[in-house]
Order: C-alpha cells, then sequence, then structure tokens
C-alpha cells in the first residue's frame, strides 16, 4: 500500500492479524526511507480509527488488556480529558519502545529501561499504575532487574512486538476518539466510569454521544421535578405541625415512590420503632458502599440480630432485589426491573434489555434513587446474614 492510499477494506472483516500486518508493512516502509518508529502513516492510522469509532471491540481483540488499562488509567479521574490524554502520551512511548525493538534489534541501548528519571517517571507513571506498566513492558521482554531498571535478556519473536506495537497504537487512537466525544459534551462534566460505559453499550462513537446526551436531559428533567418539594406526602411540612415531632421519620415510609412503602415490609415494626432507622445509612453518602462491612457497624448487626422477627402471617415474604454489577460504588440505579428483581443504571445493557422485556419502573429523581438503592443495600445484606433472615 502506497502512503497516502486507502487501506484494503476487507480488513475490517478478517482477523485482528490482519490489521497487524498492514501495521508491520507501514513500519517497514518508513524505515526504507530512514524514518524508524511508530507507525506515521496517515491513511492506516484513519482508516483503524474509522474501525474503532465503529467498533469499540476490536480494541480488545489488538490489545487483550486495553479497555482494562484504559480504566485502571483513568480510575478516579474528575475530568477525563486530561488524563486521557496523558494515557495516550503513554501508549505512544509503549509503542516506541516496542516498534524501537522491532525495528533495530542490535541496539544494546534498547534493551534497558531507567525507571527512576526520564519519561518513565514524567509521563509513563503518571498516566498508568505501576503493575499495569510492568504488565506492558513484560510483553515487550522486559524483567524487573533491579529497583532502577528493566532489562531485555532475550527478545520476543519479532511478530510479538509487532501485534504488541499495533496494539499501543490501537490504545493511544481509542484515547484521542474519547477525548472527542467528552469535547462534544462540554460543558457537561463526565465520570470517566460513565463514559467507558457508555462506549462499550453505544458502539459508535456517535452513538455513545447521543446515548450520553440522551442521559443527560433525563437527569436535568428529573433535577427539576422539585424533589424537595413534600407536595404529594402526608406529613406536615415543619415540626410545629407535629406538636415538635420529627415529621421527616413518617415521610420516608409513607411517600408512595418509595420502596420503602410496601405492607408488611416491618422495618419500622421491630419493637421499639427505632429498628427501621438504625438499619438504614445516611440518605445523604453519594458513596453508599453495599458491603455488610461499611453499611452497618458490628454493634448495629449485634441489635439487629437480637431484634424479634415478625411471623409470616404478619410480614409475607417480599422480593429480595440485588444491584447489578453495572452499579459501582457512588452510582446511582436509574431502573428497578421486578423480573429480575435487580437495579440498573441508565446506560446498562442488561437494565435496557430488561425495559423491554420484563416489568419494572424507571427511577427519578435522586431521592427515590437513593431509597430504593438503600432498601436493596438492606436485602443485599440480610440474605448475606443468612439463616432465619433469608
Amino acid at each position: 500500500m502506497c502512503a497516502g492510499s486507502a487501506p484494503r477494506q476487507h480488513y475490517g472483516q478478517e482477523h485482528p492479524q490482519q490489521y497487524r500486518q498492514e501495521y508491520r508493512r507501514c513500519l517497514e516502509r518508513e524505515l526504507r526511507r530512514g524514518r524508524p518508529g511508530p507507525c506515521s502513516d496517515p491513511a492506516f492510522g484513519q482508516w483503524l480509527r474509522q474501525r474503532l469509532r465503529r467498533e469499540p471491540a476490536l480494541l480488545g481483540a489488538l490489545q487483550e488488556d486495553g479497555p482494562a488499562l484504559l480504566a485502571r488509567g483513568l480510575r478516579g479521574c474528575p475530568d477525563p480529558v486530561p488524563a486521557l490524554r496523558g494515557l495516550a502520551c503513554a501508549f505512544r512511548l509503549l509503542e516506541l519502545a516496542a516498534t524501537n525493538l522491532y525495528l533495530c534489534p542490535w541496539r544494546r541501548e534498547f534493551r534497558t529501561v531507567q525507571t527512576f528519571s526520564g519519561a518513565y517517571v514524567h509521563l509513563l507513571r503518571p498516566a498508568l499504575p505501576e503493575a499495569d506498566l510492568m504488565q506492558s513492558f513484560s510483553q515487550l521482554g522486559y524483567e524487573q532487574h533491579d529497583r532502577h531498571r528493566l532489562t531485555i535478556s532475550q527478545l520476543p519473536p519479532a511478530p510479538n512486538l509487532v501485534a504488541a506495537a499495533c496494539g499501543f497504537f490501537a490504545c493511544q487512537l481509542e484515547c484521542e476518539i474519547l477525548v472527542e466525544v467528552v469535547q462534544r459534551l462540554r460543558p457537561r462534566q463526565l465520570r470517566p466510569e460513565e463514559l467507558l460505559e457508555a462506549r462499550q453499550v453505544a458502539g459508535d462513537a456517535d452513538a455513545c454521544v447521543e446515548m450520553l446526551q440522551q442521559l443527560g436531559m433525563e437527569r436535568r428533567v428529573d433535577a427539576s421535578c422539585g424533589d424537595d418539594v413534600d407536595l404529594y406526602l402526608e406529613t406536615p411540612a415543619s415540626p410545629e405541625d407535629t406538636g415538635g415531632e420529627d415529621a421527616a421519620s413518617p415521610a420516608l415510609w409513607k411517600d408512595p415512590g418509595s420502596p420503602w412503602d410496601m405492607p408488611g415490609r416491618g422495618w419500622d415494626h421491630c419493637g421499639d420503632g427505632e429498628c427501621g432507622q438504625e438499619l438504614l445509612p445516611s440518605t445523604g453518602n453519594p458513596e453508599l458502599n453495599t458491603s455488610s462491612s461499611h453499611l452497618f457497624p458490628e454493634q448495629e448487626l449485634g441489635r439487629a440480630e437480637d431484634l424479634p422477627l415478625t411471623s409470616p402471617q404478619e410480614a409475607p415474604a417480599l422480593p429480595c432485589y440485588q444491584l447489578h454489577s453495572c452499579l459501582c460504588p457512588g452510582a446511582l440505579p436509574s431502573y428497578c426491573c421486578s423480573t429480575c428483581q435487580q437495579l440498573h443504571t441508565g446506560a446498562c445493557a442488561a437494565g435496557q434489555l430488561c425495559q423491554s422485556r420484563h416489568r419494572g419502573q424507571e427511577l427519578r429523581g435522586e431521592r427515590q434513587q437513593r431509597l430504593w438503592l438503600q432498601r436493596t443495600a438492606v436485602d443485599m445484606l440480610l440474605a448475606d446474614t443468612a439463616g432465619p433472615w433469608a
């Protein structure tokens, strides 16, 4: 393929090895022109970018741990754009390391990487966790020599080096695609996990933008519904209307949209009327952790175990809901499937399938979402603590 010519389109339907072969030809062609280094053919780069835009699964085919590297590199970043640019630079350096070994295997200086200074410290380490860097360099044959150096005792086969270089090149292109998605959604701030989930579910980059735009519109509608206005609740608006008693607690149980407003649930009938309040975590905590060690202190669990259980006649068995794997800590559910008895985020593919095939309800408004999240956390805890509670 001549420089600047359109790549052969049938590669899109072939094995990933076809992409690697085209990548190798680009490297060797540039080497003959006296320009050794990473892929610089704009036609091949544009062609692979378009394939990745339409088929994000291609990234995992070319670099098996590519999606995981992106996810870990973006974890905890408030703004994904600077992190994505740093990741793109890191993948470019990893591609350079692989192509150096492939094109110039006789050069001894390429067999040692200094880990205490230079690009490793200033460009690679800020972008990727140390374990991921070690794994990426191990693909190229590097091993930990001491605290400050990675060295190669034996070069990997040439096809392995080409495959690694092509995979890192694909990771770099994916970072650039994700930056484009985020910038098209400005000024909205996206969480990295939200961005990556939508990218995998929607597939095509344009469809990803449309999905995130739709989710943003739904959230703005929810936010404008006035969750803090007790227009539809049966409780008085102020403590004075109840003679000084707390008016917030009854509102939690009598809200028609609340998952706790179910006959026979029995959380507020545990003897002294305080059991429900002890079992519930704070509604103000957005980082709700559903593990029993964080959701309930040990002493609270002990007190809950000592409380009398209602009989089957008084409290008929009710569904025990679970959190789907799409709900990471801090995320709020958007849909409750009554058939599967699971909560899902709005971008979850399984949740969208449930909406089309099963019975359920959309959770609109942060208040209702948090109540369902809390109710499900309690269900999961009781299921785990077992025996007579299950």
